[in-house]
């Protein structure tokens, strides 16, 4: 059975398509890894946004002519010698239910009925979903060569992107997906809990790091959301440290930026904890700034609030501690000591896209303040994600201890 969030999307954004229109989505296809395997398949977040199909080689065309609209899903024909090694693979009618489109052809179908849209209708725009990171994706993306040989046919086609209309529609989270964010948020606690039940003197980083792993899976989480980090001691200041492969030291903090991916959708998390199992008084100091600071900017969160303005919020709040304590010598230090935003959306993507506007209900959004100080030999970063409601936010990371009260006292309960 189709999903009624998805099908409800492809509906609102007909509902802003051009008329005249052909609008098309790739699902993706496998990366190779080596001559015999692939990489695990990732699907194409828009295109998973608007099927709920998480299977490759698929493509969705969406039709908006002369006020009609109509929606199509292409897809691999069915192989027994497939079938035989990896599965049943679906047919037209498994498509049409669990898509909710009324039209799936097979892919060796695809040029003959596409060349049969364009034969009978007048169409004037050619939309394709352009979002791929690389700078010259037209040598490897399919939807750009499809969009050149499109065009060579039938000049009077004018190609453009759709790209930006999903990509907003993504910044509103609905009940499901906010459903899916907050097992996401649960699952990644239990992942902390594991690192934290299993930090000493002498762990390396990357034990924590299979821990959280081993912990996501036992929890029904079949992804990470992003590579995780897990930096101790002068490590801590590496921004996006990937290396996970140092031994932690009693007198070190632990910096953990990770999270679990549930339904496709992201959590993203950053704690900062001693591992002794209590903070020296400098590193409370920070510590205590950096939780101040991110107060103030869950504060500060509520709609018609420029997302923006989080990095100020924080850079004052936590320079005001730090002055206080002659870590820094004025506001301008804030600059270096926070060089990276505070709040981005997260979704199907941890650094969700959409443009950065005025916060409204139903985004869901990072609070990331740190404080940066290799010159004390120590970072600290401290993230939450929240939901955006009608009064303000919600904060959904509310289980995973964040004082140092509470951080102190569960170190002190663990098992040795």
């Amino acid at each position: 059975m189709a999903n009624p969030s998805v099908v409800s999307r492809r509906q609102r954004l007909l509902s802003q398509l051009p008329d005249q229109s052909l609008t098309f989505f790739f699902a993706g296809n496998p990366k190779q890894k080596t001559a015999d395997q692939d990489y695990p398949f990732c699907v194409d977040r828009n295109f998973y946004y608007l099927t709920g199909s998480d299977r490759p080689r698929q493509i969705l065309l969406l039709v908006k002519q002369d006020g009609n609209a109509s929606e199509w899903l292409f897809f691999e024909r069915p192989d027994p010698h497939e079938e035989l090694y990896y599965g049943k693979m679906p047919d037209k009618a498994d498509i049409m239910e669990a898509v909710g489109v009324r039209q799936a052809e097979y892919l060796d179908r695809f040029d003959w009925q596409i060349g049969r849209l364009l034969s009978r209708g007048s169409f004037e725009h050619l939309l394709f979903d352009f979002h791929q990171r690389e700078p010259d994706s037209s040598t490897v993306h399919p939807e750009n060569a499809m969009c050149r040989r499109l065009q060579n046919a039938n000049p009077a086609l004018r190609a453009g992107s759709v790209s930006r209309l999903v990509n907003n529609m993504r910044r509103i989270k609905d009940e499901q997906e906010i459903a899916c964010m907050r097992r996401a948020v649960d699952i990644t606690a239990c992942g902390i809990y594991a690192i934290l039940d299993h930090m000493r003197d002498g762990v390396n980083e990357m034990e924590l790091a299979a821990r959280f792993d081993f912990a996501l899976t036992m929890n029904g989480a079949r992804n990470k959301a992003f590579e995780s980090i897990v930096a101790g001691g002068a490590n801590s200041n590496v921004l996006h440290y990937a290396r996970n492969d140092q031994t932690l030291h009693d007198g070190d903090v632990l910096l953990v930026d990770l999270g679990a991916e549930y339904g496709y959708y992201a959590a993203d998390i950053s704690r900062t904890f001693p591992v002794s199992g209590r903070f020296s008084q400098v590193q409370k100091t920070v510590y205590n700034a950096v939780l101040y600071g991110q107060q103030k900017v869950f504060a500060f969160l509520a709609p018609g609030k420029p997302v923006e303005e989080t990095l100020e919020v924080a850079r004052r709040a936590i320079g005001e501690k730090l002055l206080e304590a002659g870590i820094i010598r004025d506001m301008e230090d804030m600059k270096r000591v926070l060089p990276h935003g505070v709040s981005h959306y997260v979704g199907l993507d941890c650094h969700d896209v959409g443009d950065r506007e005025l916060l409204a209900p139903g985004m869901v959004v990072t609070m990331e303040p740190g404080a940066y100080l290799p010159e004390l030999g120590f970072g600290v970063r401290i993230e939450d994600d929240a939901l955006i409601t009608e009064n303000g936010a919600e904060l959904l990371s509310a289980r995973i201890p964040k004082t140092v009260e509470e951080i102190e006292a569960y170190l002190a309960r663990r098992n040795p």
